[in-house]
């Protein structure tokens, strides 16, 4: 994005800090070498980050992120709230259920997951908190796009494309809204191996006191662990008695209030 408005000094500071999206630590030689900026710059943005404290550097003098972008973390109240009140239940989940189970908000056009439990198995899944997910060929995605209005989903769809990762995967847009109308009807998304092959997933809308999507639940598995419809339903009749007690938590659900 470049424009009369825009900050070449801001720019390299958000440049610093977007960094620590993937790295919990690192170097000034390292922030040096990924950026490429040169040593008097990247001195001068560090110091003025440590100094507002959105930076500190440990006892080796790596840097790390600093109290205030913990602080202004907090601000997203509603973010932290749910992730606060839907852990313990993803856990439990997990636990149960022996799947990966996620927790995902819309963020502008992308799925993002910001909570995540695993159980203790080998089966390891590449998901991380943070990253985003395609919105057309995930169980969480489809969720979203099910319960958004047909403009937004339209202008997701014409942003990203449906974009084939799979065999499976629904790439035209006729397919697409089909799906999306199942997925109102029953309740819940599957991602049939759509998106990673030999993964599936079944996932649930949280809805607010609107009655609007808030964010997505959902739990990951091999194919194995879903072998046939009935072990789906079953495991999506779990997952929505889970959403559930998220959303009474959460003040979203109403006395002898039905929800599919």
């Amino acid at each position: 994005m470049k424009s009369k408005y825009h900050s070449s000094t801001i720019q390299r500071a958000l440049d610093i800090l977007n960094l620590f999206k993937e790295h919990k630590r690192l170097s000034f030689t390292d922030m040096q070498q990924y950026l490429g900026f040169n040593k008097s710059t990247l001195f001068r943005v560090l110091s003025s980050l440590c100094d507002n404290r959105y930076l500190c550097r440990d006892e080796k003098g790596r840097y790390e992120l600093g109290l205030n972008v913990f602080i202004l973390g907090r601000r997203i109240s509603g973010e932290h709230q749910l992730i606060n009140i839907s852990l313990p239940h993803m856990k439990r989940c997990s636990e149960e259920m022996g799947l990966a189970c996620h927790l995902g908000i819309l963020d502008g056009l992308c799925v993002v997951i910001i909570e995540k439990t695993a159980p203790q198995r080998n089966v390891v899944m590449v998901s991380r908190i943070g990253g985003s997910v395609p919105a057309h060929c995930t169980g969480q995605g489809k969720t979203f796009l099910a319960y958004s209005l047909r403009e937004t989903v339209e202008r997701i769809v014409h942003t990203y494309g449906l974009e084939r990762y799979t065999p499976h995967t629904i790439i035209t847009e006729d397919g697409l809204f089909k799906e999306l109308q199942n997925i109102r009807e029953r309740g819940y998304a599957i991602d049939n191996s759509e998106h990673e092959k030999n993964i599936r997933c079944v996932a649930v809308p949280i809805l607010n006191e609107s009655g609007e999507i808030e964010a997505a639940l959902s739990v990951t598995g091999l194919v194995l662990d879903f072998q046939d419809e009935g072990t789906i339903e079953n495991t999506a009749k779990m997952l929505k008695e889970v959403r559930d007690k998220i959303r009474r938590e959460m003040g979203y659900m109403r006395n002898g209030e039905v929800i599919l």
